[in-house]
């Protein structure tokens, strides 16, 4: 693994210090600049209204806000809600957790394109982590189904990363820009970029690398992990990586009434190991190691936006994309441990996903007074993947890794992640009305047609399914909005479902693919109020969801299969706040927070025609943030922030998945896997110039040096921190 020298952090640091700002000036140049080219952003929710104007749990933070925040990566900082807790099995990989659910059953997106794909693996994945933070404008966090308008997952809502526009906002000429983060307990992120615009085109590229050296832990993480002396730096072994991204956006608006845009990006991880797949880490001397190298995700999108505005048809969008996704595996353990037969094990995976897509969507505003707003289209997608297994194993009674030699070749191809050359076909129409019913009520109706298909061996399948939802708005004042729905969401069975071999928590007893399973269909009830004046805002959703034929992993069976449990039901509320009190022209004070809670279980058929009633695993939660801040002059900031989570002792219980065989739960927690609750409290300290193009964040994060770890993740959260983030836009 690498390792970050004393001469490297050097460099991070004179890198930050020539810098002298902070992520805050390009960020705030996004806030304040609008591209010539765009005047209308249609959202994953294929509306184009602002978020308090949308009947949904809509929450959007943008680049400014994300940057203000303390987290390594912007998927980091937008967590503890509303509603999104961020799980990591590993340092570089997250997985959002959405009102419960996590990995296939939510739905990620990326600039409104579908990032979620056929080879998500159940539970925790990595993939949101390899979204590429260059050039994000916002994350929006859409809660609820959104199967109506975006298809299959999804089921308690969506996250979609937003790309800022080519340009982001330069009429002429051109803007460099450069920003880093340097932190005692992760490592350092260098990212630079050029915005400009000539003629009639606009463009920005941008790099960025990234080296993290071990993770630095609390004061007290050996005591449940390590249980021995370590060195003077509480390093957590097994958490260092590199990554490396690219990306362009390129648009041109020399056609009448049509935008082109161009969209395109890399990220790349090295050497990324899995701790969870180490002894040190998990307390098992058999595992020997399990990383990625690498891990990538390359994408391209163009889009066509064609303003009509004649008859019927006021807009078209036309989007074509491609998404591909690799990782080279790597996992060796020991087999036989301590016996006369003792010998090592070692496995190498190399999977890739291609993902091509168009999707076709129409505005059309009819009716009296333009009452209605009509969205309608249709979406393709077809999705093939590449899959290789090689076994290697030591002779028997010998554990040196140069004797390592080929096993059973003749049996690889049988136990590739899914079969080589797996096909999935995704086809979609729907449509959707946005009706003004009043000046102050509207109503939100929609539906689609999804149908399926996939391939892979001899095995060929389908299934298809009709969704909807009827949601309404009600504006109490300008401020102030009311909405309720009920919405019915669909998931169709995936090809690690169908034929994946996945274990759960390096746990290495895995649960094979039935391509005999049911979709999930789900029904979603919820309703929430929405209040707004400037900068201060409060909102409160209440929220439940029936899920028919939930897709789980039975590891009681003998050999573990997936499967469709009865249902299961999920409920809860979030609440999301921010006031800003003006002590005087230049003095205010800031109070913001969220809070989130969430219970869930499982309906498990027995014989006889009886059901157990299980928790869901690591869906029962209850977290949230609360930060004041102070601000003495317009050009500096002081905030002061907690962020915690309640116990974890809603479990799942039941061996068909039960919490006490996870080590993600049990290396950090109890036996039954359940963990203890924590607050952490960060000091964020800033200042810019006048002109919001210089600025710097220093940051202590864990004043306490508390040591916790976030259920569910496979390592414990850094222990205090000592940072510096800093940019400067030319």
């Amino acid at each position: 693994m690498h390792k970050v020298s004393q001469l490297r952090y050097c460099g991070w640091l004179v890198t930050c210090l020539m810098a002298h700002s902070a992520s805050i000036a390009r960020a705030d140049a996004d806030s304040q600049l609008t591209s010539r080219t765009e005047t209308l952003v249609v959202t994953g929710t294929r509306l184009q209204q602002d978020p308090i104007d949308q009947p949904y749990a809509f929450y959007r933070l943008d680049i400014r806000e994300i940057d203000q925040r303390v987290g390594r990566m912007a998927i980091d900082r937008m967590n503890y809600g509303p509603g999104v807790f961020i799980q990591r099995t590993a340092p570089n990989q997250a997985s959002p957790f959405i009102r419960g659910l996590t990995g296939e059953q939510t739905l990620l997106m990326l600039d409104g394109i579908r990032l979620s794909h056929a080879f998500m693996r159940p539970g925790p994945n990595q993939y949101a982590a390899l979204v590429p933070d260059l050039g994000l404008a916002s994350v929006d966090s859409i809660l609820g189904s959104s199967s109506t308008v975006n298809g299959s997952d999804g089921l308690t809502g969506a996250l979609d990363f937003r790309l800022a526009p080519a340009g982001r906002g330069i009429s002429q000429g051109q803007s460099w820009w450069a920003q880093t983060r340097l932190d005692s307990g992760n490592g350092g992120t260098l990212e630079a970029g050029l915005d400009g615009a000539a003629d009639k085109w606009t463009y920005s590229v941008a790099f960025g690398a990234s080296d993290f050296h071990n993770r630095a832990g609390g004061k007290d993480f050996r005591q449940h992990l390590l249980k021995r002396p370590g060195n003077s730096y509480n390093a957590i072994p097994n958490t260092d990586y590199e990554q490396y991204g690219g990306s362009l956006r390129v648009a041109y608006q020399g056609f009448d009434h049509h935008l082109l845009k161009l969209n395109a990006g890399h990220k790349e991880q090295i050497d990324a190991p899995r701790p969870g797949g180490y002894a040190a880490n998990s307390g098992r001397t058999e595992r020997l190691y399990r990383f990625f190298d690498p891990q990538t995700f390359s994408y391209l999108h163009l889009q066509d936006q064609w303003q009509i505005d004649t008859g019927f048809m006021q807009r078209l969008d036309t989007k074509l994309w491609w998404h591909h996704f690799g990782e080279e595996q790597f996992r060796a353990s020991l087999r036989d441990a301590g016996s006369a037969t003792e010998r090592v094990r070692r496995r190498q995976y190399d999977n890739t996903l291609d993902a091509r897509g168009i999707d076709i969507q129409a505005i059309s505003v009819w009716g009296a007074e333009q009452r209605h707003e009509l969205t309608w289209g249709g979406t393709y997608i077809y999705e093939r993947t590449n899959n290789q297994y090689r076994e290697f194993r030591t002779p028997v009674g010998s554990t040196d890794l140069t004797m390592l030699a080929p096993y059973n070749p003749q049996d690889w191809d049988n136990n590739t992640t899914v079969s080589d050359d797996s096909k999935y076909q995704t086809m979609g129409l729907f449509v959707q009305d946005s009706w003004r019913v009043g000046e102050r009520l509207s109503v939100l109706t929609g539906l689609r047609y999804s149908a399926y298909r996939w391939s892979f061996g001899a095995v060929d399948g389908d299934t298809d399914d009709i969704t909807g939802s009827l949601r309404a708005l009600w504006r109490l004042s300008p401020r102030q909005r009311l909405f309720a729905g009920i919405s019915r969401g669909f998931r169709a069975p995936n090809l690690t479902n169908l034929n994946g071999i996945v274990d759960r928590g390096s746990s290495g007893n895995p649960a094979t693919g039935n391509p005999n399973l049911d979709a999930e269909v789900s029904l979603t009830y919820e309703a929430g109020w929405k209040w707004h004046s400037g900068e201060n805002h409060f909102s409160l959703t209440v929220f439940q969801t029936q899920i028919d034929d939930l897709i789980q992993r039975d590891f009681a069976a003998t050999p573990a299969v997936t499967t469709n449990v009865e249902d299961a039901k999920l409920y809860g509320f979030e609440s999301s706040w921010g006031w800003v009190v003006a002590l005087s022209a230049q003095q205010r004070v800031t109070f913001n927070g969220a809070v989130s809670l969430l219970d869930a279980t499982r309906d498990i058929p027995l014989a006889g025609g009886r059901t157990f009633t299980d928790n869901i695993s690591r869906a029962n939660r209850s977290f949230g943030y609360i930060g004041l801040g102070y601000q003495p002059h317009p050009n500096w900031s002081a905030e002061v922030q907690v962020r915690w989570h309640d116990a974890y002792d809603e479990v799942a219980t039941h061996p068909s998945d039960a919490d006490a065989d996870d080590v993600r739960l049990t290396m950090a927690g109890n036996p039954d896997g359940s963990m203890p609750g924590y607050g952490v409290t960060d000091l964020i300290l800033g200042w810019e110039n006048d002109r919001r193009n210089r600025s710097i964040r220093l940051f202590i994060e864990n004043l306490a040096d508390k040591t916790y770890r976030e259920p569910g993740s496979g390592v414990d959260g850094v222990g205090r921190n000592f940072g510096i983030n800093a940019s400067i836009t030319f």
